[in-house]
């Protein structure tokens, strides 16, 4: 999924001679707090609801503002990941989008952002998520495949989280069944860390939560 395939269709550019006022006003209708500045093709660079409120008079042209461009919009033909990466760092409600002759080509809201996520991870489909701890020199994705397969079910979505300030990681998946108990057992018999799970979106149940706890404590010891 890359990021021509995120664009939005509603999505205004301004001009260098549009004033703050009119800026305020179109991120006010559409609810976002950055919008790109354009002068014909050519992209300026975005604008931000905080930088016209710091300038001090609403009534100026947009012009007269330093508009940041370095870090604030991505290419066409770049993952998604790279997309989330920009917003994320940035804290942008708006990610516009170059070609690589640096011609502007749309722009992606942070709610296109957040409905593709849902696709990505496989947020909708049922079954079962899992989240394990493993040191990261024992992480092998392969081997966690493996093991879903081994108990007869899919990997539908997995990411994993660097831990900071520690040698572990966090990884999250989503398999295609909600008889997750066979796949916790293997495991933790593989010393993998249960540190949660959730069927169908819901939270296991606390007697379920407890054996499992338990069976840790036991190979811990």
């Amino acid at each position: 999924m890359i990021a021509s395939s995120l664009l939005s269709n509603v999505v205004p550019v301004l001009k260098k001679e549009d004033t703050c006022v009119q800026a305020l006003g179109w991120m006010d209708l559409f609810r976002v707090s950055h919008l790109p500045v354009l002068d014909g093709e050519t992209y300026v660079g975005l604008l931000s609801d905080e930088i016209m409120y710091a300038h001090g008079s609403i009534h100026d042209s947009i012009g007269k503002l330093d508009i940041p461009r370095e870090m604030t919009f991505v290419y066409e033909d770049v993952h998604m990941y790279d997309v989330i990466g920009v917003a994320s760092s940035r804290l942008l409600s708006v990610v516009p989008v170059l070609n690589r002759k640096e011609v502007y080509q749309g722009a992606i809201l942070l709610t296109d952002i957040l409905h593709n996520i849902d696709k990505l991870l496989c947020i909708d489909d049922p079954g079962g998520i899992i989240v394990l701890e493993v040191n990261k020199i024992d992480y092998s994705l392969a081997e966690v495949a493996q093991i879903v397969e081994y108990n007869e079910a899919k990997v539908l979505s997995c990411y994993v989280t660097c831990m900071p300030d520690s040698n572990k990681v966090e990884i999250t998946l989503k398999v295609n069944t909600a008889r997750i108990e066979p796949i916790l057992d293997t495991f933790i018999r593989y010393r993998y860390v249960i540190k949660n799970t959730f069927v169908s979106g819901e939270e296991m149940n606390e007697e379920m939560r407890d054996r499992y706890g338990q069976l840790l404590k036991f190979m811990e010891m």
